[in-house]
């Protein structure tokens, strides 16, 4: 059985891009929710085997707090991606234990070996 992604973007046109890449590299995307509010409510209604997220988001909550809040309820591997370098953002996406965070604008091969190492 595949593996399912749930892609947490809040720029659909990323999320739409990365949602092809998960499906040529054996994945089963879920869906590409926008916001955190959208990605709790979508591992509530069915948890992915992994998050795929965007450090900012729009709205009130960012995606690191969003990765703690998921973690309160449901032990789910995430993986930040970020186009941004500050090392306090960093750090604070760090202290939530990911999987790893990975430039926005690095290759999207780096997922799939962050993916293919996580599930192997």
């Amino acid at each position: 059985m595949k593996k399912t992604i749930l892609i947490v973007e809040d720029e659909i046109l990323i999320g739409m891009m990365l949602s092809e890449n998960m499906e040529d590299f054996g994945y089963t995307p879920l869906e590409v929710a926008t916001t955190a509010e959208e990605a709790l409510a979508a591992v509530r209604a069915s948890p992915p085997d992994a998050i795929l997220m965007d450090i900012s988001l729009s709205g009130s909550i960012d995606g690191i707090e969003a990765a703690l809040l998921i973690k309160q309820h449901a032990d789910i591997p995430v993986i930040f991606f970020t186009g941004y370098q500050d090392p306090q953002l960093l750090q604070r996406a760090g202290a939530t234990q990911p999987v790893a965070i990975l430039d926005k604008l690095g290759p999207a091969e780096a997922i799939e070996e962050v993916l293919n190492n996580l599930f192997s």
